[in-house]
């Protein structure tokens, strides 16, 4: 099946390692490291099912002819002793995909991912037939260019980017799996947070269906992960028996994940899943009442008296395991909806209590209630007393408000007096104004109003020119028009 595993390292001198041993074993061939002058042969290793290298387009051909040229070079150009070299991981390919879609897959993930940013990949496939198949990648630091190496590029060793890396595999092979017509999906994330999501969105479903869908991925994701097994002790009995038990939880966790999706998306919706606890609860159910019909032959002086009558009886569902503690079983009852209904007997008021009220709960135990003192009803009918608050209420809302109205137009006289007192309608500008602002304008406006100093400051013209009076009346077009130099000039009224 489909599994996850992209897990990146360094190549790092100070713990003895070469990226020219790396990339022999990776190859399956033999190469010579120039620098220490040591050979490593790998090449009678027979599980290779392709190599290839991918690198910008600016990177000399001389660097990335062949896996010797190009990891000596990367050992010729790093000076310190304890410098590293190289980053390198391994990727486990779905096993659903034929040897064409895995290689393909591999190889636009690396091209993608680190290509295009300026890395020269080493990419070498194993195993692509057998139940294991997986490609080793090995990744330059530095920044390559036309005339060779440059400096280390500090942004590519940023823990996002390994965050972002592993993502980017997880969503181009689930992309994958759905072309090849696979139901299995792979996830970057840990176990441990896929269950956490789970249960986050199983609490926020609208529906019982997408409810079961989250708690069955729960289930599924509720164990341990496996542990890695080493190539070298695969083949031994221990390892055989860890990876055979590991796998026998990953299938009861995904049997038990089936049952659960058959057992939630069959509930009633009235049924309230605590998915933290994994405990079901049934809602309260209301008290159904029946009110008798009112009868004019009824005697007005008749006392009514409560009948208890008794609660239906109610079913129980399959008992459904607790998923924290599996000694627990969690009680399912199915409910009834609330039922407010009219009886033609009538003379008798009955209260039905639902049976479900008294049982214990499956997530907390309640006390038991309880029995009230039974208590006789009022002797006036409860339409009665119902038809008295309409007629107040009619009577307050329309009838009495006739008498008010004295009042209303009290408050509307005294109203409109204090705007006639205050404002003073503009014929100029067509609307109500202060009556302050109103007799300034009107002072303002006289010929005999003096300015204050501070109006001479913004119309200076008024103490400049003196207005002699004139009749506007006689001849307004020869006072303000006069022809010179066959233009026409307006001039205020007196103007010589």
């Amino acid at each position: 099946m489909a599994i996850f595993h992209l897990d990146f390292k360094i190549v790092k001198r100070s713990e003895g390692k070469s990226s020219v041993a790396k990339a022999a074993y990776h190859a399956r061939t033999r190469i010579t490291d120039e620098r220490t002058g040591d050979t490593y042969d790998y090449s009678r290793r027979t599980d290779l099912y392709g190599h290839f290298i991918l690198a910008p387009v600016n990177a000399p051909q001389h660097i990335v002819k062949d896996s010797t040229a190009l990891w000596n070079e990367v050992e010729r150009v790093e000076r310190q002793q304890n410098g590293q070299t190289a980053r390198y991981f391994d990727v486990a390919i779905p096993t659903e995909l034929n040897n064409d879609d895995k290689k393909k897959l591999v190889l636009k993930y690396c091209q993608k991912n680190f290509v295009d940013k300026g890395m020269i990949a080493d990419i070498a496939f194993h195993d692509l037939d057998s139940d294991n198949p997986h490609a080793h990648v090995m990744l330059t630091l530095k920044a390559i260019g036309p005339e060779g190496f440059g400096k280390k590029e500090r942004s590519w060793n940023d823990r996002k980017m390994s965050v972002l890396w592993r993502e980017s595999w997880a969503s181009m092979a689930n992309s994958y799996l759905e072309a090849a017509g696979s139901s299995e999906r792979i996830d970057h994330r840990s176990l441990q947070a896929q269950h956490e999501e789970a249960l986050e969105k199983a609490a926020a479903a609208l529906d019982n269906e997408e409810q079961a869908l989250w708690l069955a991925k729960a289930a599924e994701t509720n164990r341990p992960a496996m542990k890695r097994i080493h190539s070298a002790r695969w083949r031994s009995k221990a390892a055989q028996e860890q990876r055979a038990a590991e796998q026998a939880v990953r299938d009861a966790a995904k049997q038990e994940a089936v049952e659960v999706y058959k057992t939630f998306s069959e509930l009633d919706l009235e049924i309230v899943v605590d998915v933290r606890s994994f405990t079901i609860t049934h809602l309260a159910e209301p008290e159904e009442i029946v009110l008798p019909k009112t009868s004019s032959s009824s005697s007005a002086n008749e006392t009514q008296r409560p009948v208890l009558v008794a609660p239906p009886p109610h079913t129980r569902m399959r008992g459904v395991k607790s998923y924290r503690d599996k000694s627990k079983v969690s009680k399912v009852v199915a409910g009834k909806k609330p039922l407010v209904s009219i009886s033609d007997s009538g003379k008798n008021t009955i209260l039905k209590t639902s049976s479900s009220q008294a049982l214990n709960r499956a997530s907390r135990s309640a006390p038991e209630r309880v029995k009230r003192k039974q208590a006789i009803p009022r002797q006036d009918n409860i339409f009665k007393r119902f038809t008295t608050l309409v007629i107040d209420f009619f009577k307050q809302k329309f009838v009495w408000a006739k008498a008010n109205k004295s009042q209303i137009d009290l408050i509307s006289e005294e109203h409109d007096k204090r705007i006639a007192e205050n404002y003073v309608f503009d014929e100029v500008l067509g609307r109500h104004i202060s009556r302050t602002v109103y007799e300034k304008k009107v002072k303002f406006n006289q010929d005999d109003y003096k300015p204050t100093p501070d109006e001479i400051r913004h119309f200076t013209i008024r103490s400049k020119i003196k207005i002699p009076e004139h009749d506007n009346s006689s001849d307004l077009t020869q006072s303000i028009l006069s022809r010179k130099d066959n233009t026409l000039k307006l001039k205020p009224p007196g103007y010589r």
